[in-house]
């Protein structure tokens, strides 16, 4: 998304964690022998915080008008947009065939905390990793990998590979049996500065093709608040202080009585109904307001070279090239509840 970077502090954000530690899937690309994975289309469990569905009449949060108007400030602060990354400071998505060549990736000490390589170092102990591996455009360097054949997935952030074909990671992690997982990474894991596994949220090219999402979406603001995180989150690289300001791991939805049929993009309307159904989830600190959707690159090779992004979210070419990026402005923040801190918490408060 251009000139829309997210910049992130990982260093505060693993620091953080392990103090509190203490102690679209593109079946068949890259040539893979890859069979359809199961739903939901995120591949973790039914249960958890993205693929259970909210309650029609859910507890707000008791500050949910303020937390959302700072949302709203945020937006008018920040260009005044809502966007969606997609090839850059977003991720690529790959599922892999049980054949898919197993590399023991490095840990590339980017944060300069060599602490942190025997906590990583199961995790890049054996990475399936195709020959057509890319990552995401600008710093963060991200992507993601499901072996449906193993139930493994893996996630990396400014994952690099050398001349030589080899592949490094400064952070990211690992979740066996993903599809028993709720979506949660073990602290202090995962590439998101908030521990929440990019797959769980990450739209895809396939949903908004079907034209239906079925698990919660993510959201990306510039400041959120500092030195917090709520359920499900597991740490924040959060930059605010004050009251009323969202922690990272909060959810919001959009409110149910809003009409998504006044929405002009056909994407637009898919993804406003999976924030009405499922919710949204403070996962990262931004440039500007964004929620992410996975990198098309992949799709384009696979399909002639074509970026399916701009006929799903602006069919009719209404907008100025480029512009249908931002077509989740249409959407009024103002409609938009907060939950309640640590929501769904399995034993907490709801």
């Amino acid at each position: 998304m251009r000139a829309r970077a997210r910049w992130v502090s990982v260093t505060a954000a693993v620091s953080l964690a392990l103090t509190v530690c203490s102690g679209s899937a593109l079946a068949g690309q890259g040539g893979q022998d890859v069979r359809r994975h199961a739903r939901p289309d995120n591949g973790f469990a039914r249960t958890g915080p993205w693929n259970t569905p909210l309650p029609a009449n859910v507890r707000l949060a008791p500050d949910s008008a303020a937390l959302v108007a700072y949302i709203q400030q945020e937006q008018q602060t920040h260009a005044g947009i809502w966007g969606v990354n997609t090839d850059t400071f977003s991720t690529p998505v790959f599922y892999v065939g049980r054949n898919t060549r197993v590399q023991r990736w490095t840990y590339s000490n980017c944060l300069n905390m060599p602490q942190l390589a025997s906590v990583i170092a199961p995790s890049l102990a054996a990475v399936p990793t195709p020959a057509n591996l890319i990552v995401s455009k600008g710093t963060d360097e991200s992507t993601t990998i499901y072996q449906p054949s193993t139930d493994t997935y893996w996630d990396f952030w400014r994952a690099q590979k050398d001349a030589s074909g080899h592949w490094s990671a400064c952070w990211g992690g690992e979740i066996k049996h993903y599809s028993a997982n709720p979506g949660i990474f073990k602290n202090p894991l995962g590439a998101s500065a908030s521990g929440l596994p990019l797959g769980a949220f990450t739209i895809r090219i396939s949903e908004l093709q079907r034209g239906n999402i079925d698990h919660a979406i993510n959201l990306i603001i510039p400041n959120p608040q500092a030195n917090c995180f709520s359920w499900p989150a597991s740490r924040d690289d959060g930059n605010a202080t004050g009251s009323n300001i969202p922690c990272e791991g909060q959810r919001f939805r959009l409110n149910p009585s809003f009409d998504v049929n006044t929405l002009y993009s056909p994407a637009a309307r898919t993804i406003a109904r999976a924030m009405q159904k499922y919710g949204l989830i403070l996962t990262d600190m931004g440039g500007a307001m964004v929620t992410m959707a996975e990198d098309p690159r992949p799709y384009e090779a696979a399909h002639g070279g074509v970026n399916p992004y701009p006929a799903l979210m602006d069919p009719q070419n209404l907008l100025p090239p480029g512009d249908w990026q931002y077509v989740l402005t249409q959407i009024p923040v103002a409609e938009l509840q907060a939950l309640p801190f640590d929501y769904g918490e399995p034993g907490g408060r709801r």
